[in-house]
């Protein structure tokens, strides 16, 4: 495991994904099979799965957490719950798209760990929405401190389509909500950062 972890250092860029295979589908299907087969003892398949997506992984967590520090440790926390999960997968949604699932969660997870920090922390701070306003660039338009003054659920929508490339039924099937709810999210999370973008323009 420990060489495995150091997939998510400092070699990865932030968000970059690899090209699109058009038989993706098929491809991490067979890499699936095999570490299946092969874990805990073997991890060659398994190691291959996360250098695909460790880019992907990545460049989520970044957009999500807006702290690169955090994002490496999320990252790694994401590989060891595949690591620790995989053989449970069942095949009902893509493998990509079961990935994206445990990465979106464990972000959310944190923020909201660190949010409850912040708030024990601080007595002051009764308005949440205020964390991360004052890191936004208003010439740049930096997408990631736009991202952090949004809400959770809408930055992690924006995030999984734009940046994760996933379809509007995958999104629903990574947020457990539905096809509908999903299109509502995305345009709600939409308005909320082009409101953003006109604040600081």
């Amino acid at each position: 495991m420990s060489g495995v972890l150091r997939l998510c250092e400092s070699e990865m860029t932030d968000g970059q994904d690899n090209e699109r295979d058009p038989l993706q589908p098929d491809v991490d299907q067979t890499l699936v099979d095999q570490a299946i087969e092969e874990l805990p003892y073997r991890t060659a398949a398994y190691e291959r799965l996360m250098q695909k997506y460790q880019r992907m992984i990545f460049g989520v967590c970044y957009r999500m957490l807006n702290n690169r520090a955090d994002a490496e440790d999320i990252c790694q926390d994401v590989m060891v719950k595949v690591f620790g999960t995989l053989q449970k997968f069942e095949g009902r949604s893509s493998f990509k798209t079961w990935l994206m699932k445990i990465t979106s969660n464990t972000c959310l997870t944190h923020i909201t760990k660190n949010k409850r920090r912040r708030e024990i922390r601080t007595e002051w701070a009764e308005d949440p929405a205020r964390d991360g306003t004052t890191m936004i660039d208003t010439s740049d338009h930096d997408v990631s401190a736009l991202l952090s003054t949004i809400k959770p659920k809408e930055r992690e929508v924006l995030t999984l389509r734009y940046l994760g490339d996933l379809s509007l039924q995958e999104i629903a099937e990574v947020c457990d909500i539905s096809l509908s709810a999903a299109k509502m999210r995305l345009y709600r999370a939409t308005e909320a950062l082009n409101a953003q973008v006109k604040k600081h323009d």
